[in-house]
């Protein structure tokens, strides 16, 4: 029986898609994965690009590429994320561009998925970002700004500042979230 795109939506549309039974459509499916990747429902796409790299065929890494040149962040993340299901070599050719992307999430996706062996190519580019700050940008680049970044977002991690303190959020406090360093009421 031929895959059809009404299967494939069926597969995709629950907000929490049975991945592991989506991908036993097959390659049949592919073809209907990459128009929806390159839909404008940023959400099916996404889930469209991650059900493309549990299928187990040529044509999957081609998809999720395709989904890393998405100009849609969630898109592009989405890729970075399913790079982790294709082999080696394919990973790190989606994972090339999208350690570098100029969304800070896309970058740090990419940055985690990272196979353990990727390709020369990806190797020598993650040792060159550690090496080099990161560029913001030319907007970014204002007097009194910094022209860099160091891989993190404020309050993504501890002790990350000069003197072990760690940077906030806009409008975040010293102490934390309300109850973090207090004891809830009960306890």
């Amino acid at each position: 029986m031929a895959v059809t795109m009404k299967d494939v939506r069926a597969a995709l549309d629950p907000d929490e898609p049975d991945y592991q039974e989506a991908a036993k459509l097959g390659a049949e499916a592919l073809p209907h994965l990459e128009v929806l990747v390159s839909s404008d429902d940023s959400m099916l796409a996404s889930k469209a690009t991650y059900l493309a790299s549990l299928i187990k065929d040529a044509k999957s890494a081609e998809i999720v590429g395709r989904a890393a040149r998405s100009d849609d962040p969630a898109v592009r993340v989405a890729a970075a994320a399913a790079a982790a299901n294709l082999a080696a070599s394919s990973a790190s050719a989606v994972l090339l561009q999208l350690v570098t992307d100029r969304d800070p999430g896309v970058r740090k996706v990419a940055r985690a998925t990272v196979p353990d062996k990727p390709s020369a190519k990806l190797a020598e580019k993650l040792e060159a970002l550690k090496a080099a700050p990161e560029p913001l940008g030319e907007a970014a680049a204002a007097p009194g700004r910094p022209s860099f970044v160091t891989g993190l977002m404020p309050g993504e991690a501890g002790e990350d500042m000069p003197g072990g303190t760690r940077s906030m959020m806009p409008g975040e406090q010293p102490s934390g979230m309300p109850g973090e360093q207090q004891k809830m009421p009960g306890e």
